[in-house]
């Protein structure tokens, strides 16, 4: 059969329009593909540059806290009235805003304490340990797993200890320490540490590079309770009370208390500090960092030990 000139002419004018609206419909795909590629690229960018801006703004935190601990002229004593004591307030910042504060970390336990300097189990930290966890709930099991992780052997204490046999045992396997603690975030990685015991200790230890004295000008009502097996939870808090934020200017003092008659304390306590935890939180755009710094503070001035992101 055959086809007319027209026809045909019809047909081709049919393909060429298909084939244009083909090529419009890809160019349109291939230009919104691109422009969304480059919001991402123009987003990831300014997401990268907040992050940048806001860990700097964190630094400058790290930096004031350095210059208020360096002003501190009680050296000798160190409580909560202390400069370095009060919170920054909330300052708000081009695009966002900066928080950050300092803690004393000899108002914690030192989990490096419970061994010594020539690597033995010092007996009267593994006590006042064990008092703290009694005075946290916490499982006092704990006490040998901890001890573990940072003597310089590879027995086991029974019954609730743990070396290298438990830990190569689990089903992403690591050993023990047998070291010192570099942070308390190791403690995650003890036997018997779930995320409640962790959250409940936390707040209260410290891992620091030497032996050293509890102060108790700054030290939490439960910190207060360990340091003898006869004081009640409501004696620490009386403690605390009366305490105050001024705190004692030398602990002779603190021990005259009514509450220490006839009781001999074995733990070393003192009332100034040298090691501090910086932390700030800074806010830009949509990007967030959280930097946690330790400072050592001494007669030369105040430097950063460590400093880490988002946990310490």
């Amino acid at each position: 059969m055959a086809v007319s000139a027209a026809g045909l002419s019809i047909r081709q004018r049919g393909v060429a329009l298909i084939t244009a609206l083909l090529v419009v419909a890809l160019a349109t795909v291939a230009a919104v593909a691109m422009a969304s590629r480059q919001q991402l690229d123009v987003r990831r960018t300014a997401n990268l540059l907040d992050g940048d801006q806001a860990y700097a703004y964190a630094q400058a935190v790290e930096g004031w806290a350095r210059m208020i601990l360096n002003r501190d002229d009680t050296k000798e004593v160190d409580a909560l009235d202390d400069a370095w004591a009060q919170r920054l307030p909330p300052i708000s910042v081009t695009g966002g805003q900066i928080d950050g504060f300092i803690s004393d970390l000899q108002g914690r336990f030192n989990l490096n304490n419970i061994v010594t300097a020539d690597g033995e189990i010092s007996e009267v930290d593994l006590q006042y340990f064990l008092r703290l966890l009694r005075a946290l709930q916490i499982d006092e099991g704990l006490v040998l797993a901890v001890v573990d992780w940072v003597d310089q052997d590879f027995e086991t204490r029974f019954p609730d200890g743990a070396e290298d046999d438990y830990y190569l045992g689990t089903d992403l396997p690591y050993r023990a320490a047998n070291q010192p603690f570099q942070s308390i975030s190791e403690l995650r990685l003890v036997k018997g540490v779930d995320a409640d015991v962790w959250n409940a200790l936390a707040p209260y230890v410290s891992a620091l590079p030497e032996r050293t004295l509890l102060n108790i000008n700054t030290a939490a009502a439960p910190l207060l309770q360990a340091l003898h097996e006869d004081l009640s939870p409501q004696i620490a808090e009386q403690l605390v009370e009366t305490r105050g934020e001024a705190g004692y200017d030398d602990f002779n003092t603190f021990l005259q208390q009514d509450v220490f008659a006839g009781k001999e304390l074995a733990v070393n306590i003192g009332v100034a500090s040298q090691y501090f935890l910086v932390r700030a939180e800074v806010t830009i755009g949509t990007a967030r960092s959280r930097l946690f710094s330790i400072a050592q503070r001494g007669s030369t001035g105040t430097r950063i030990l460590a400093r880490t992101q988002g946990t310490w």
